[in-house]
């Protein structure tokens, strides 16, 4: 992906998602992505939701993204039936948790379009693969710092700045080698 999701991408695959899995329930009149769609820059938000009776007819399920570190809530979407009956609350509140089921599995399955933010450093095995863990950091700074510390333990290190999606790997020879230089210019000045 060479730029970030939208809202409304996410909803609308959500979305297909489920009618592929014919998980849409008949009694829906309407499902749609909320307007003036936004680009997911992170993994790192909530889902929210009303599931509520409509203030005229039928019910709706309203769906928005929370991310508490910026006190941020952008709506996706919205369902509508015009069912008002037991039976279509319960179905509506299936749909709903289908709908987080299925958003949960598709962002933790494609995390990469879902990281914008920050910079991840990883430390690489001894076959040059990623370990199945690593470092997101705020900005460059901390990177270098924790990359510095990985070099400690580990062979190769890949710094990589989310935005742009460059990466650097840094080995710990050559890393050894230039803190070494580095210590010997000083101690002749």
């Amino acid at each position: 992906m060479t730029k970030p999701m939208t809202t409304e991408k996410l909803f609308n695959k959500i979305y297909d998602i489920l009618k592929e899995k014919d998980k849409i329930p008949d009694i829906l009149e309407y499902g749609h992505a909320a307007g003036s769609p936004v680009p997911i820059t992170t993994y790192e938000y909530e889902l929210g939701s009303k599931l509520a009776y409509g203030g005229n007819e039928g019910i709706y399920l309203d769906i928005w993204m929370e991310r508490s570190r910026h006190n941020e809530k952008q709506r996706i979407g919205i369902f509508k039936t015009l069912y008002e009956n037991s039976d279509a609350m319960h179905m509506m509140a299936r749909l709903l948790a289908d709908f987080i089921i299925e958003e949960h599995a598709y962002v933790n399955a494609h995390l990469d379009d879902f990281t914008w933010e920050g910079v991840d450093v990883y430390a690489l095995n001894q076959d040059g693969q990623r370990y199945g863990w690593g470092y997101t950091c705020c900005d460059m700074e901390d990177a270098l710092y924790r990359k510095n510390e990985l070099l400690k333990k580990y062979q190769q290190v890949i710094v990589r700045e989310n935005a742009t999606r460059r990466e650097k790997i840094f080995n710990q020879s050559k890393e050894v080698l230039n803190n070494e230089k580095i210590r010997l210019q000083n101690s002749t000045i």
